[in-house]
């Protein structure tokens, strides 16, 4: 059997997108479209999606009951208290730090530029007075947008934080372009506005306490549910900005160097051809992709109502196609469990050979029309083998006192790793395509009356090391 572990972010996702929950952010929708995507593939291609029930407990039923064909997974039966913990001082021990307008600690660092997304932080003059403002560091409209929508996705995690009776910290460590502390009483150098004395306060706006807090909750997401799903011997569907910072958190953790994860994002972005491929450090991981439609577009087209999308998502799942491919899928899974990567490679290459030849087929069938042809998108596993996940933490034992649910199979057996990567950018690009379908897809979208929501400000390349009379650079 395989299974599909999806996070509650990606589920509020969905809701939001059908319009049962309201968005602080209508830039956030497109981002939503991508994982309301990410489920609809784990219905289509896993034989289970499971979710572990730890929602916000006032709307615990609720959840559970909008999504009756998902199984939810008590955290105390199944120990997930103790990965909870490690995931936590995990987090905690990121120790945030901006020098000269750019991150530079590793994590983060590294997810923003998985993301290829650049930021920027400024002294802009508000009251009279220098803040530290975040900002987009971009020259074209594309660019912005982009990062609006990743912005809005970052800082949606700081709402589940708080949803979820969580508390969160934007503690973060300020230095200037010269590697100097930046504290309360700091001069802004070379600052023109008024006398050219540069008074700030000396401290970062909210918005970048608000993103970092925001940064270091999906940190400890990731991270909980990259455990979890190891614990379970399930895949990884995660909300997309968590599925970004998983590919760092795997990477880093199994050594395996940071351009793993780039050059695997990079590589089935803009390869149409090879579907399988073999990555490095003596054969511990490796990689599957199918190029597959966007379902959720047709579906969007079918059905017009984006509330229906996951029903139907259910309905179609039993067409041979979907079936045959979870075959497929179960097989290349157990080839890798049961055999060593290089041999387990001649097999699997055959099956993936076949599921493309399938993909084509689903392509033609359930695809739609666009001006810019039809929008493709990618279905890529990576398989890290038992071996390769040794340096991650220990995780805890089974608890055999409560029945095992039924659709697990071999539970207390050692098995690798599978995660679910996906180019963000690129399917948000695919997503700006999809014309009427992304029409019907952000129909129901309801933006919360009232919300606070940081919208970033725009800087573009040439002016970022400027001063003005309004600006001066970190």
């Amino acid at each position: 059997m395989t299974y599909a572990l999806i996070d509650n972010s990606t589920l509020t996702a969905v809701q939001r997108i059908s319009g049962q929950v309201q968005t602080k952010s209508k830039d956030s929708v497109d981002t939503d479209i991508v994982a309301l995507e990410n489920l609809v593939q784990a219905i289509l291609f896993y034989d289970h999606t499971i979710a572990v029930d730890d929602y916000i407990p006032k709307y615990r039923n609720e959840r559970i009951a909008a999504f009756p064909n998902i199984k939810f997974l008590n955290t105390e039966e199944f120990n997930l208290n103790e990965i909870e913990e490690q995931a936590g001082l995990k987090a905690n021990e990121l120790q945030p730090k901006i020098q000269g307008g750019q991150f530079v600690n590793e994590d983060f660092k590294n997810l923003l530029e998985l993301l290829q997304t650049h930021m920027t932080c400024t002294w802009d003059i508000i009251s009279s007075v220098y803040h530290l403002t975040l900002k987009s560091l971009s020259d074209d409209s594309d660019d912005f947008k982009k990062y609006g929508n990743i912005a809005a996705a970052i800082f949606s995690e700081l709402n589940d934080a708080t949803e979820t009776g969580n508390r969160t910290f934007g503690d973060v460590e300020l230095v200037d372009r010269y590697g100097r502390p930046i504290e309360k009483g700091y001069a802004v150098p070379g600052a023109k506005w008024g006398d050219g004395s540069g008074e700030s306060s000396g401290e970062a706006s909210g918005a970048i306490k608000a993103f970092v807090a925001s940064l270091v909750w999906l940190a400890n997401r990731t991270i909980f549910y990259s455990q979890t799903a190891r614990y379970l011997q399930a895949d990884t569907f995660l909300y997309p900005i968590r599925q970004a910072y998983q590919q760092n958190y795997i990477t880093k953790t199994c050594n395996y160097g940071f351009d793993y994860p780039k050059s695997i994002v990079e590589h089935f972005s803009t390869s149409l051809n090879e579907d399988l491929v073999s990555i490095q450090k003596a054969g511990l991981a490796t990689a599957t992709a199918l190029n597959v439609p966007m379902f959720s577009a047709w579906l969007a087209k079918e059905t017009g109502d984006p509330s229906e999308i996951i029903d139907a998502a259910y309905r179609i799942r039993e067409e041979t196609e979907f079936t045959e491919a979870r075959d497929q899928l179960r097989e290349v899974r157990r080839l890798f469990d049961e055999s060593e990567i290089g041999e387990a490679n001649k097999s699997v290459t055959k099956i993936i050979n076949d599921l493309n030849k399938s993909s084509n087929d689903m392509r033609v069938k359930y695809g739609i029309k666009t001006r810019q042809g039809v929008p493709v998108t990618k279905l890529v596993q990576v398989y890290n083998t038992c071996a390769a996940l040794s340096s991650l933490p220990i995780l805890p034992g089974y608890n055999f006192k409560i029945k095992i649910p039924e659709f697990f199979y071999n539970f207390n057996q050692p098995r690798g790793f599978n995660a679910v990567y996906r180019n963000l950018t690129h399917d948000l690009s695919t997503v700006w395509t999809l014309g009427e379908a992304r029409d019907i897809l952000g129909s129901k979208v309801v933006k919360e009356k009232d919300a606070i929501v940081y919208n970033p400000k725009q800087e573009s390349t040439r002016y970022m090391h400027a001063h003005s009379k309004y600006k001066s650079p970190m």
